[in-house]
């Protein structure tokens, strides 16, 4: 059985894998889920198909490794720990704003997800569920280090709290980019949703 010819590249090897999450994402976003080939994916990064195989194993395993890295780069350094010890709705713009940007960059690739999901609703929804999950605990790790310092009311759900304040933001990117917004700006709607939530989280006070 013949082996496919490596190509040769004059990129460092060394940005192979970051090559190919980048080109998968281009494809997946173009040709949607189903029509997106790993033939396509491994020349739009350059290399061969047996190069992608050695680093993703098949397409499941590449797309899922796309999801994890997109998920991972949207909060960035909006979850650090560091900027959570201070003014909590200082912390949440931050964290707003660095999500809402990184949701626009992906929208092509976003989009293609929700409109293809429901094709494969149980792998796909594992997928998201397992790529979404890290972010998901550090946002509530954060709101739950900002309860004991008295920055957050008692008695509050903080998934659900969590889940409620990245649906706004997803929302609206869908809605801006999809020209659907009325007269106000990104940087007002992710202004409006942090000072609404943050609203929503403080303590009562007597």
């Amino acid at each position: 059985m013949q082996t496919e010819p490596v190509k040769k590249s004059s990129r460092p090897a060394a940005g192979t894998r970051e090559r190919l999450l980048e080109a998968a994402m281009k494809v997946f976003a173009r040709d949607g889920l189903h029509k997106a080939t790993t033939r396509g994916i491994a020349e739009e990064a350059g290399v061969n198909e047996v190069t992608l195989f050695r680093h993703f194993q098949n397409k499941d395993g590449l797309l899922a490794a796309v999801i994890s890295q997109a998920v991972q780069s949207h909060a960035g350094d909006g979850l650090d720990d560091a900027r959570w010890n201070g003014d909590l709705k200082k912390s949440l713009h931050h964290f707003a704003k660095t999500l809402y940007a990184n949701l626009v960059r992906d929208e092509a690739f976003i989009r293609t997800m929700v409109g293809e999901a429901h094709r494969h609703p149980d792998y796909a929804q594992k997928v998201i569920l397992d790529a979404v999950q890290p972010m998901r605990a550090r946002f509530i790790g954060n709101l739950e280090a900002a309860r004991k310092n008295g920055q957050v009311r008692r008695g509050l759900d903080l998934g659900v709290a969590a889940d409620t304040f990245t649906a706004m933001l997803f929302g609206g990117m869908l809605r801006h980019t999809g020209g659907c917004a009325e007269d106000y700006t990104a940087e007002k709607y992710v202004a409006t949703c942090v000072e609404i939530f943050a609203s929503g989280l403080a303590p009562v006070r007597p």
